[in-house]
């Protein structure tokens, strides 16, 4: 499925139909009790980006606050084209001026590339993407990218075309890979954004996510330079939060054995506050619920075994003007 979320599982439907603000939080999380969760303090967090070598745990910890810079590389076909202004320079530098460490650079790499082997990216965007992201690095921030729209595009096609899809995805991170493997260890690679597989049941499109996450790693992990250890960040299935999601997400990863690998799930909080499905208003018992046991299962089956988890994207609606997003300059809204 494609777009909004489903109340039961998170799922999304519709790459530009939740109404919500996509921010970027990173969580290296310690629930306090089962009502709260605790992320490192300011000072913690200078510490961690100070240290040489503070390891997947503590660099996540030193990436929060983050941001999403959405709607904009991620834009369908072009980078203008969902109503931001092209990327400038100023813009991280404002981000790190308003305290922020990291930033989630999501891109959509479709029509920007060849539909048939060998799969070649535009030079002229690849380029961009790297001007870019070299401008958030040289600002001292921490940068995520990731394989974004092409989730829904092409991506959810493997269950009809396996060998097409899979061979296309290796192509696209063969070749950015290459292009960022001298780049310094802040920046991060993420597998793909909120998996989707059409017309599969939840075992079906676990296997595929999987293999496409080993793909990944693969790949990036033989491509040499600073990839030979950068931080890799894999989602589970839609991005999800689920226990079924998060343990098979575990299984992969201690199948991988590899110790620079990062956890991503997306949240949305209870539904009256992200796509206003049951259409609530209160912060209600069930929606304190929902929150709790959301991140009692994340510090539960990943954090407390030591893997750091990036909460990739969060939503919440204003009110009691629900239906329009609260505004952040420049952040992600589907």
């Amino acid at each position: 499925m494609k777009g909004t979320h489903h109340p039961s599982d998170q799922r999304r439907v519709g790459p530009r139909r939740v109404l919500g603000l996509l921010l970027a939080l990173v969580a290296a999380i310690g629930l306090t009790g089962t009502t709260a969760f605790a992320v490192p303090s300011h000072e913690g967090t200078y510490a961690a980006t100070k240290s040489i070598a503070p390891g997947p745990m503590g660099t996540v910890a030193a990436m929060q606050p983050s941001w999403n810079l959405g709607n904009t590389l991620d834009a369908i076909p072009d980078e203008t084209s969902w109503g931001n202004p092209p990327v400038t320079k100023a813009l991280f530098d404002t981000i790190k001026s308003q305290g922020f460490r990291s930033v989630r650079i999501p891109v959509t790499w479709t029509d920007h590339q060849s539909s048939t082997a060998p799969y070649t990216i535009d030079a002229r965007w690849m380029t961009r993407v790297k001007q870019v992201v070299d401008w958030a690095l040289s600002d001292g921030l921490y940068v995520v990218i990731n394989v974004h729209h092409d989730s829904w595009q092409w991506i959810a096609d493997m269950p009809t075309d396996h060998d097409g899809v899979l061979a296309r995805f290796k192509a696209s991170w063969t070749q950015i890979a290459a292009t960022f493997k001298d780049s310094p260890q802040k920046l991060l690679f993420e597998s793909n954004n909120e998996p989707q597989f059409n017309n599969t049941t939840d075992a079906q499109g676990i296997q595929y996510n999987d293999e496409l996450n080993t793909a990944f790693h693969g790949v990036v992990r033989q491509s040499g330079g600073n990839n030979a250890t950068r931080l890799l960040i894999l989602p589970s299935l839609h991005t999800n939060s689920g226990q079924v999601f998060l343990d098979a997400l575990v299984s992969k990863m201690k199948s991988l054995n590899d110790p620079n690998l990062v956890a991503t799930v997306h949240y949305y909080s209870w539904y009256p506050f992200s796509v206003n499905i049951a259409g609530g208003t209160q912060f209600d018992a069930t929606a304190q619920k929902d929150l709790t046991d959301n991140f009692a299962r994340l510090r539960d089956t990943l954090v407390s075994k030591g893997i750091p988890v990036y909460l990739g994207e969060y939503g919440l609606l204003s009110y009691p003007d629900q239906f329009q997003p609260a505004r952040v300059s420049n952040a992600a809204r589907h």
